[in-house]
């Protein structure tokens, strides 16, 4: 099991199964297995020819309605696609009846690993205890049978396909039963395995053999000279060490080193007012010394700096408060890092993607600082809270923008998926975490936005209140990989003409022409008749090809968005690339801890700002700018006049190129180019932005 399967029951159920001849497009049994507390029956509808295929439809309507809560519980794809089709062949609420429909193998593939050959319904059922009339039947038999019944009108033929309709039923509400218990109680099950987890088996001598092994294996480290081997089978394994002192040991995590020796002391000159009551004459007390480590920036790199702090603490006769000038000195741990040091590291770790223990090593390396990986997550959040406000900028930008690209990716957070969201307008990129994939946090985010959304063809971005360009990229690559897959459907192949005929034209313009509504509005009427001609007058018996008339049918209202103003993008491209350095860090993690991923993130979001907007991440981090677009770098970028034609076709909301192939073959290709850029800057120490150390 790799994990619990999640079906809900209902007091009443409905195990559904349809009998049909394919290449009639009929279908002549529905069997119906209703379940309600405790009470099993079995309805069978038949139909003997063509001709009662309607009534054999109003019968099981019939049946439905008298239990109209019930859920409809079947086995893979055939059923949806016969009620879909038998729906729509005689006018009945598709919507509603496909509304109720389980399909039970979502709750076994990938899931559920039965000790069977195969995921057929037929080998888990007999793996189950159900029995078909004849040993290995298989839905050939079925339609040898009914072809017999058609010829003979024999009862036998007819008994058979009925009995075999009543067991695949029965396998289902088997199955049904199977997966709530494993639910329940398969994690307690000795009979059931996790697929992350084994369990592991042994006898008592066998476990005695595998403590004394695991010993052995534990003492094979890089100090075994200075181990020593218990292999007593009465006692633990104990180590013959020194005494350990008090704190983190070298090496660990959680060791930090002392101060190390200043390179600049700076007096502190005592506080001459109490903040709390005014009053002018302090007492001051003892000494105290702050230690800040921090990086310099010059042309030709950086170095090291170590500063101590050293200041008298004055305290109020008067009201008792304690004060330190400048007061930040105060607040500081005794030993402490600077805000370049800090800037440094999330640099490393956000743009440069190493790993924590990596960035320790570095910085003892090269700057001889020792830090441990708990200061390294502290700089993350204390880097991440200072740009709070730059992430309500970017979102006040994005919200003025006329469009805005919105994508989503999963994100493992301890084991949990989540799912990261990301909102960019090719200038400005903010993100999000979600605990599920539900767009109630884009409705959040967006608000009342009135622009143009950006995104892929997920269903939940329909419930946004705005208007919407549903990404043609995506819509070409499932054409493009369906005609791969299926490659002498003729229905399909001239349906994808019909779209390549549609969009190619479009996309020459757009590329020739700039996303112009004066150059793409001309476009319209061409959609209209393709809409006319190809998706509402037409009737097509290929699965695929309805499926993508129903797709052009549902978004018609946001496919060709862009033909309509000026500078839409007709493709989510920037989302993709937006998220594009997420995935390859994700790949690299593999998972994220949950207190940190809103600070990594955020970080996120402002580097991929920077880079749209060909900013050196490095330099504004040590700028002090909270803004990303007030912010002018230092050093001399490279100039648009030398970027390349690509680049600029970018500059114009073009982000790809259709490349228009011959009549008959693929629709279309799409090239993109992505470009990056970083570099750093000079920054004096700041002693009050610092983060604690160990």
């Amino acid at each position: 099991m790799h994990e619990p399967p999640a079906l809900v029951r209902h007091e009443s159920e409905i195990f559904l199964d349809f009998e049909g001849i394919p290449d009639r497009d009929i279908h002549y049994i529905v069997g119906v297995l209703v379940h309600q507390r405790g009470d099993v029956n079995y309805h069978a509808f038949w139909a003997d020819s063509d001709a009662d295929e309607p009534r054999l439809w109003s019968d099981f309507l019939a049946i439905l309605a008298a239990y109209s809560d019930a859920p409809l519980y079947h086995y893979g794809q055939y059923e949806a696609r016969a009620v879909g089709a038998l729906a729509k062949r005689y006018q009945s609420a598709a919507d509603a009846l496909l509304g109720r429909l389980v399909n039970l193998n979502a709750y076994v593939y990938g899931k559920v690993y039965f000790p069977v050959r195969s995921n057929r319904l037929k080998d888990i059922g007999r793996w189950l205890g159900v029995a078909w009339p004849i040993p290995e039947v298989s839905g050939v038999d079925a339609v040898v049978w009914r072809h017999r019944w058609d010829e003979t009108r024999d009862d036998a033929a007819k008994a058979l396909l009925l009995a075999y309709n009543e067991a695949d039923c029965q396998a289902l509400r088997a199955l049904a039963d199977e997966l709530t218990r494993l639910r329940e109680f398969g994690a307690e099950d000795p009979r059931v395995d996790s697929s992350t987890r084994p369990k592991q088996y042994a006898t008592d001598a066998g476990r005695g053999l595998h403590r004394e092994l695991e010993t052995i294996l534990r003492s094979a480290h890089a100090e075994y000279a200075h181990t020593k081997i218990s292999l007593r089978r009465d006692e633990p394994p104990t180590l013959d060490r020194e005494p350990r002192r008090a704190g983190g040991q070298p090496g660990h995590p959680g060791y930090c080193a002392t101060p190390p020796k200043a390179t600049r002391v700076v007096q502190v000159s005592p506080s001459t007012e109490c903040p709390r009551c005014g009053q002018s004459q302090l007492n001051s007390s003892k000494l105290r010394d702050k230690t800040v480590v921090d990086l310099v920036f010059t042309e030709n790199g950086c170095r090291k700096t170590v500063t101590k702090y050293v200041g008298a603490i004055a305290s109020c006769p008067q009201c008792g408060a304690r004060s330190c000038n400048p007061p930040e000195v105060a607040t500081m741990p005794r030993y402490a890092f600077g805000w370049n040091l800090q800037a440094w590291v999330v640099y490393q770790r956000l743009v440069l993607r190493l790993p924590y223990y990596v960035i320790g090593q570095a910085l003892d390396e090269q700057f001889h600082v020792h830090v441990n990986q708990g200061t390294i997550v502290a700089f993350m959040r204390n880097v991440a809270r200072a740009y709070a406000e730059t992430e309500e900028l970017s979102r006040a930008q994005l919200l003025c923008s006329p469009f805005i690209h919105a994508d989503e990716t999963k994100l493992n957070v301890q084991g949990t998926n989540h799912y990261a969201w990301v909102f960019t307008d090719g200038r400005h990129v903010l993100f999000r975490l979600s605990a599920t994939r539900e767009c109630s946090l884009v409705r959040e985010v967006l608000g009342e936005y009135g622009g143009i959304l950006i995104t892929d063809f997920y269903g939940g971005y329909d419930a946004v209140p705005c208007r919407q360009q549903k990404c043609l990229v995506h819509l070409i690559r499932d054409l493009n990989n369906d005609l791969w897959r299926r490659p002498f459907e003729a229905e399909l192949e001239r349906f994808v003409l019909e779209v390549r005929n549609l969009v190619v034209p479009i996309m020459e313009a757009a590329n020739t022409y700039g996303l112009r509504k004066r150059n793409l509005g001309k476009f319209r009427k061409s959609v209209d008749r393709f809409y006319r001609r190809v998706i509402t007058s037409r009737v097509y018996r290929s699965d695929p090809v309805r499926a993508y008339q129903k797709r052009f049918q549902r978004y018609r209202q946001s496919l060709f968005t862009f033909v309509e103003y000026d500078g839409i993008p007709w493709n989510n491209n920037m989302g993709e690339r937006a998220l594009r350095h997420l995935t390859v860090q994700r790949k690299i993690s593999g998972s994220f801890y949950e207190s940190l991923a809103p600070a990594y993130l955020l970080l996120l979001g402002l580097a991929q700002t920077c880079r749209f907007q060909d900013k050196p991440v490095l330099e504004f981090l040590l700028s002090g700018e909270k803004d990303v677009d007030a912010f002018k770098p230092t050093r001399r970028r490279r100039s648009a006049t030398a970027r390349s034609p690509r680049a600029k076709q970018n500059d114009r909301g073009v982000q790809g190129v259709i490349a228009a192939a011959p009549a008959t073959a693929h629709a279309a290709s799409v090239l993109v180019q992505e470009g990056s850029a970083s570099t750093s800057s000079r920054r004096e120490a700041v002693p009050g932005r610092v983060a604690c150390g160990a």
